[in-house]
């Protein structure tokens, strides 16, 4: 689909609903973060302070769960999309433009490896690259994970029943890791990668107009631009 606005060619790179969905997941992962962490450091007295403002323990405890529960929600919701997109569209799960890592991903890592130290140019990407895939990935895979040691902490009576009681203690220690690294991820690489490069600085909007200008299109996605538009310059 191309638009035109002020002699400007826009192509839509994201549809309304995984606009949606990359809000709800900016949102309830802020929330998980913010609650998360107050909660697991609540030993210490600043952050006994700043839970007080929340409402309390029981307060920030509230607005953790409700936050996991609206952020899983919305990886369902991609998943039922996903279903729906292959069965009743016909679309196609695999291939170049999908988000499945393949043996290009590896080809690109190690040409932009050599480009970075002046060996070669710059590997042309197709409509994902393999750092966008890993964010992906990390998403889908991270959230199953922190999900499910996030019930044994929420239901530790229930999973006492059927599990070693030490098990709740591990899933704590998971949680508290992975929500971390987490955290860590998406405040360094992602952002870094994605909303605070120069040209995008302070943030990339594509993913909230869901539109690309033409010219960006085949800077960053020269392989997507050829094999949609393989009469075009």
């Amino acid at each position: 689909m191309e638009t035109k606005t002020n002699q400007t060619h826009f192509y839509q790179r994201f549809h309304v609903l995984h606009r949606l969905l990359h809000i709800v997941i900016i949102v309830n992962f802020t929330g998980l973060a913010i609650s998360g962490f107050l909660l697991s450091l609540s030993h210490y007295s600043w952050t006994k302070f700043l839970v007080s403002i929340i409402g309390g323990a029981s307060a920030a405890g509230s607005l953790h769960r409700f936050c996991a529960v609206f952020l899983y929600l919305g990886i369902v919701v991609h998943l039922l999309w996903l279903c729906y997109y292959k069965i009743a569209l016909k679309g196609i799960l695999f291939g170049p433009a999908s988000l499945i890592p393949s043996q290009k991903d590896l080809n690109d890592l190690y040409q932009n490896l050599r480009y970075i130290f002046g060996k070669g140019p710059p590997p042309l990407f197709d409509r994902f690259n393999y750092l966008q895939k890993v964010d992906y990935w990390a998403v889908m895979l991270g959230m199953q994970s922190m999900g499910i040691t996030g019930l044994f902490m929420w239901f530790p009576e229930f999973f006492s029943t059927i599990l070693p009681g030490h098990f709740i203690n591990v899933a704590n220690h998971f949680h508290f890791h992975e929500a971390l690294l987490a955290v860590m991820y998406i405040g360094i690489v992602h952002m870094s990668d994605t909303h605070l490069l120069p040209e995008v600085f302070p943030v990339e909007k594509s993913i909230f107009t869901g539109k690309i200008t033409k010219d960006k299109f085949i800077a960053e996605h020269p392989e997507e631009w050829k094999r949609i538009n393989p009469l075009k310059d």
